[in-house]
């Protein structure tokens, strides 16, 4: 009978962690491609620490102001998905020096208000919905990626900006990088 009970809780644990896996459509990686998706991730991440935010060659804006409000924009991301407060931080910092916005800095602001990571993802949704609204009509060439994580703060969803198709989720990191989808495609 205990045995059946062991069983039992067994089944039921290996079929939650299953679902869970499956709801965000986790790719199942060898240990390999892990550790290099480990070490781009640092790379990209120490060359923000440089405060060099790599210019995309695939995106071209109108003007060049929007051009550099949209790389702190991806400096902010990237840094939220490496889970890393201070670069958010610097990001943010660097971002509310181009913005001339008003309700763009106070978005801004609510993450440069707080070192919980976690409010600053929070805040990031309201960035996210400044940076889209900046972005209409700006491009001149090149395509950004509106993405959906649909397990964001208890399930309520949300969304980001990207360069890439590619997901790296800034709402949970490294816990479920690629949870989420291409939810439009900004031309």
């Amino acid at each position: 009978m205990r045995n059946l009970k062991t069983y039992n809780v067994s089944v039921i644990v290996v079929t939650i962690l299953a679902l869970t896996i499956l709801s965000c459509k986790e790719n199942n990686t060898s240990k390999t491609e892990e550790k290099q998706d480990h070490h781009s991730e640092v790379e990209h991440k120490q060359s923000h620490s440089n405060h060099n935010v790599e210019q995309t060659t695939e995106i071209k804006f109108k003007d060049a102001k929007t051009a550099e409000i949209f790389q702190h924009y991806i400096h902010i991301k990237t840094a939220l998905v490496n889970t890393d407060v201070k670069e958010v931080k610097t990001g943010a910092q660097m971002l509310t020096k181009v913005t001339e916005d008003e309700v763009f800095k106070l978005a801004i602001e609510s993450i440069l208000n707080t070192d919980d990571i976690e409010a600053q993802r929070k805040a990031f949704t309201e960035v996210t919905t400044q940076m889209e609204t900046l972005l209409n009509g700006a491009l001149s060439s090149g395509e950004v990626y509106k993405q959906y994580c649909p397990m964001a703060f208890d399930n309520t969803g949300a969304y980001w900006l990207s360069k890439e198709k590619e997901i790296r989720n800034p709402y949970f990191g490294d816990r479920m990088l690629k949870c989420g989808s291409v939810f439009k495609t900004i031309k």
